[in-house]
């Protein structure tokens, strides 16, 4: 395989990676509007974010697990990568956050190794997703 095909395989996913992003994001914001009775959070630039994070419910891990089934359903993309991706914009939030002030996120390493932990129902539903796919096809 010649490098400029490789370098065209790997720019097909951008636009899968790019979705699961929003996917990922949408998880864990959509639930500040569905909960009635989440304390909303202040933050230097993405309140919301910040209010679904320190408000993470079932809500935001269904979601999670259901963007990374759909994603993986449609795509050929490797289900730890979808993970991975599902929660790529937090740490880029946090650190735009800590850029603006550093005060915001005293205990940041903390906090990236949740968005690590958050990144397993995309994961367990892109592997899901992969299992169905594989029993559906080698059924036909």
């Amino acid at each position: 395989m010649k490098i400029h095909q490789i370098i065209f395989m790997k720019l097909n996913n951008i636009p899968v990676f790019i979705a699961i992003s929003i996917l990922g994001l949408l998880s864990i914001i959509v639930p500040v509007f569905i909960l009635p009775d989440l304390k909303p959070y202040e933050s230097p630039l993405f309140p919301l974010i910040r209010t679904g994070i320190e408000g993470v419910s079932i809500y935001s891990l269904g979601f999670l697990f259901f963007s990374g089934f759909i994603v993986k359903l449609f795509s050929k993309i490797s289900f730890w990568k979808i993970g991975l991706m599902s929660m790529v914009l937090f740490p880029l939030a946090a650190i735009c956050e800590m850029i603006l002030d550093s005060s915001s996120h005293s205990l940041f390493p903390i906090e990236f190794i949740l968005y690590g932990f958050y990144t397993i129902p995309a994961i367990i539903g892109a592997a899901t997703s992969q299992v169905i796919r594989r029993f559906v096809i080698k059924k036909k």
